[in-house]
């Protein structure tokens, strides 16, 4: 099944939307939208296409009800889930929604795209979990763990590119092999705090080219690394004044 979700935003215009497929768009407030799932989506073969505008001047909140669970099917194990973001000359997007867990036997690819006007602000949060629950049986979590996630995100704010990189989580992969089976990140721009490293976990905030900022925290668990950088969030509000 492919799946597509147009959502625009305009400072006088309110919220736009368009959405097809297995996904919904609900408008809960002046500028704040819930992504709700209508159909069991990703499984194997499936696409989903999220495209965001956010005009001068606007501002978008983004959120989805309930988590993304990639899961396979019946002869193909793999999923694609593209966002393609612009944001215009002072508008502002804040793009938070609930975690994308990856079932055994599924491979899951995610690609955010976005570009934005230099005069934008922008915080993006990303959260991913390789298999469910951790109340299954043991053999049951071991088949869960064989899911595997690729994460892309490219950031271009005024024609130039601040961050280009891709992480992979799951069976085969060098965080897997530590026992790494989440992640949580979060793009903020503008924000020139400078670095921070978590001095015990797998966590660190660091300062991009640009006037931006990435954090990323790794773990066992997505609620653990979503504590990490929450941590990090109110350092960040704590800054701000």
């Amino acid at each position: 099944m492919r799946t597509e979700v147009d959502i625009v935003a305009t400072a006088d215009r309110g919220v736009r939307h368009r959405a097809s497929g297995g996904l919904g768009v609900r408008v809960v407030g002046p500028g704040h939208v819930q992504l709700i799932g209508t159909a069991a989506t990703p499984l194997g073969g499936d696409e989903i296409v999220v495209r965001v505008r956010v005009e001068t001047g606007a501002h978008l909140s983004v959120g989805s009800v309930a988590a993304t669970i990639a899961l396979p099917a019946r002869g193909r194990t793999d999923s694609v889930m593209r966002w393609d973001i612009e944001v215009a000359e002072g508008g502002h997007l804040r793009l938070d929604t609930q975690p994308t867990v990856v079932a055994g036997g599924a491979s899951h690819d995610s690609d955010i795209v976005v570009r934005m006007g230099a005069d934008a602000t922008l915080d993006l949060h990303e959260h991913v979990q390789i298999g469910r629950a951790t109340t299954m049986s043991a053999a049951t979590v071991d088949r869960d763990r064989t899911g595997t996630w690729t994460g892309g995100l490219r950031v271009e704010v005024g024609g130039d590119i601040v961050l280009a990189h891709r992480v992979a989580l799951g069976a085969g992969t060098p965080a897997g092999a530590i026992g790494h089976r989440a992640m949580s990140s979060v793009f903020r721009y503008p924000d020139r705090r400078p670095d921070a490293v978590h001095p015990t976990e797998f966590a660190a905030r660091l300062s991009l080219v640009g006037g931006a900022s990435l954090t990323n925290a790794l773990g066992a668990s997505v609620a653990a690394t979503r504590r990490l950088v929450d941590a990090h969030e109110l350092d960040a509000l704590a800054a701000v004044r």
